[in-house]
């Protein structure tokens, strides 16, 4: 983040992410959890799409609880919505990890 800047975080984050981002205080550490978890989003989503969104165009929002969930683009949404997406990140320090799970709904 100190090399790229604002740059890094508009090819990242999507509109309300970046909102958020703002107004923490661990911005490096949110940063690489949100870039974990897309990165684990894609692939995980890599049986299901042929072209790699663009990482903005996922957002990953927490709930009330401070679960994350995904926020897909319209138009991938409908692609999927026979998906389940579950998303889980987390960071400390000088780590970040971020999980996701696809599963076909019954």
């Amino acid at each position: 983040m100190d090399r790229y800047g604002q740059r890094l975080v508009a090819r990242v984050l999507g509109p309300k992410e970046a909102e958020i981002l703002a107004r923490r205080h661990d911005r490096a550490a949110f940063m690489a959890g949100r870039f974990a978890a897309k990165e684990a989003l894609i692939k995980a989503l890599g049986k299901y799409i042929k072209d790699r969104p663009p990482l903005n165009s996922l957002e990953i929002l927490n709930d009330s609880a401070g679960r994350p969930s995904v926020r897909l683009p319209a138009t991938l949404a409908q692609a999927l919505a026979h998906i389940s997406i579950e998303i889980s990140i987390s960071h400390e320090r000088s780590y970040a990890i971020g999980l996701a799970v696809c599963v076909e709904k019954l």
